[in-house]
């Protein structure tokens, strides 16, 4: 009798310990469920990558005389790897690569020869748009160079966020280098980030589901699984061998 009270006992405060944890887990479930993921992603309301269009009778600048233009403008081209020739709506363009970055970090008209990176404002807002298909005013524009949103972290800057005044609450980032659209995000992906977020007990970073906190949680909730049904074998399997044995 000790023994069951003492497990009665563990139960009864392990699960007031879990009991919260155990209905995030659960209601953020359901709602990664209910939540339709290509809208969560914004694929739903975007024309994604449009294909290249060059001509035949087209005539660029040599990619050396493009890695040319860069330097005499003073980008760091240290660790070069790859020059691309890109058209991602504002014509064509060789963007040059380093090793260290994600995206180009310089990117130069094809035709002329010219840096045109950074693009403008005006050209992020019709990158944007062109997004975005719902047809729909912009609210406002920030060009961002340091301390990403959450909603943007751990992703390459500068960049643009074009904000739509739609019901979908949509910011779409665009790379203030290259013109590619970085990120699209919307209330349907904020709900879904705020669930995942609990769901993993990472609450600073929303990425990193190995770490001591979630372990221990999952733990207590083991444990409060494995107590709970041991009580109920104490409790029930006599009755039902009773009940078997009378039978017979």
């Amino acid at each position: 009798m000790k023994l069951r009270k003492t497990t009665y006992t563990v139960h009864r405060w392990l699960g007031i310990i879990i009991s919260f944890q155990l209905l995030a887990w659960s209601v953020g479930g359901l709602m990664f469920s209910l939540l339709d993921i290509d809208l969560v992603h914004g694929d739903t309301r975007s024309t994604g990558s449009l294909p290249i269009v060059l001509s035949g009778e087209s005539s660029f600048v040599s990619p050396q005389d493009a890695i040319a233009e860069a330097l005499k403008e003073g980008v760091d081209l240290a660790g070069l790897t790859a020059v691309m020739l890109m058209d991602r709506g504002l014509g064509p363009r060789y963007e040059l690569v380093v090793s260290t970055q994600p995206v180009a970090i310089a990117a130069i008209d094809a035709v002329t020869g010219k840096l045109v990176s950074p693009i403008s404002e005006d050209e992020a807002k019709w990158l944007a748009g062109r997004d975005f298909i719902p047809e729909s005013r912009i609210r406002a524009v920030s060009f961002i160079t340091d301390q990403q949103p959450s909603e943007y972290r751990s992703k390459p800057l500068p960049v643009y966020r074009v904000d739509f005044d739609h019901p979908s609450e949509t910011h779409v980032y665009v790379h203030a280098i290259t013109g590619r659209v970085m990120a699209r995000r919307n209330r349907a992906w904020r709900t879904f980030d705020f669930f995942w977020m609990l769901h993993i007990m990472d609450y600073n970073e929303r990425e990193d589901f190995n770490h001591p906190l979630l372990s221990v949680m999952s733990l207590v909730a083991v444990l409060t699984a494995g107590t709970g049904l041991t009580l109920w074998s104490w409790r029930y399997v006599p009755r039902l061998r009773s009940k078997s044995g009378k039978q017979s």
